[in-house]
């Protein structure tokens, strides 16, 4: 049975960040970063999951969700610093860190330049050192979306991100996830999806700066975010470990959750944590 998750109401704003805290303050704090497009409420299955033994806190990043607004200036640095005055609003000196698709580089981007604020990290979904064929499609799609916003190419990322199988047997989900995509703000998402393209090497000159206890992961068959790169990206950080989720594609935390909340709960008890 899923533990009862316990709402902090109402939601949430801290300098132009919207967020959310679950569960008991007491306990340690996991903080869940979302992907392109999305939001917070993209990760309803770990908070539930996760709740029992954590705080949880998820927020909407710069440019999505109810948070203000992305500029031109914003990048993965702004980003990181969003998630730190967060922290520091909400006096969490120290948190474990998960971080999916373009939250996955973020992450690593806060984790390169505040590792001292991390007790573990986890990149989840997300890209490192794109082949050349890779790079083209996405530079591709960069462009559609600067000329055409979120509807460029939704149809064609909602094949990549989830099976056949599940698209079939939740379509009301689907047609909702669409519309959130559909909604983000133009200016911002174009800002934000461009991060998200252009990033795949992020912080690679400081991965080795990284010290705390790391997991990358990734579906065995995400088309974006590759079983190699992750391997790639965790060969660059000391310690840190990988996982593939095998038939999975790139939403893992929908469609493979008990997969994704079982390694999560191994990855943070394996280390005491």
């Amino acid at each position: 049975m899923s533990a009862e998750v316990r709402v902090s109401l109402p939601l949430k704003m801290h300098q132009g960040t919207h967020y959310q805290v679950f569960g008991d303050t007491t306990k340690p704090t996991i903080v869940l970063v979302h992907g392109v497009g999305l939001d917070h409420t993209m990760w309803q299955s770990q908070v539930r999951s996760l709740t029992s033994n954590y705080q949880v806190l998820t927020y909407d990043l710069t440019g999505h969700g109810l948070s203000q607004h992305a500029t031109p200036a914003t990048d993965l640095a702004t980003l990181a610093q969003q998630l730190l005055q967060l922290m520091d609003h909400l006096q969490l000196p120290k948190v474990n860190l998960v971080g999916f698709s373009l939250g996955g580089l973020v992450a690593r981007v806060f984790a390169t330049a505040h590792n001292e604020r991390l007790n573990s990290l986890v990149i989840m979904n997300s890209v490192f050192n794109r082949s050349a064929q890779l790079r083209s499609a996405i530079l591709y799609r960069i462009a559609q979306v600067d000329q055409h916003g979120p509807s460029a190419n939704i149809d064609q990322a909602l094949e990549r991100w989830f099976s056949p199988a599940y698209a079939r047997a939740n379509p009301a989900y689907m047609v909702q996830l669409r519309n959130k995509v559909l909604n983000n703000h133009r200016p911002s998402y174009s800002r934000c999806y461009r991060l998200f393209g252009e990033g795949d090497n992020a912080a690679a000159a400081q991965l080795d700066q990284i010290s705390c206890p790391t997991l990358v992961m990734t579906g065995a068959l995400d088309p974006g975010s590759t079983p190699t790169m992750s391997h790639a990206l965790a060969d660059k950080i000391e310690g840190a470990s990988t996982h593939i989720i095998t038939a999975a594609r790139h939403m893992m935390p929908v469609e493979n959750a008990n997969q994704v909340n079982q390694c999560l709960a191994d990855f943070l008890a394996r280390h005491n944590l």
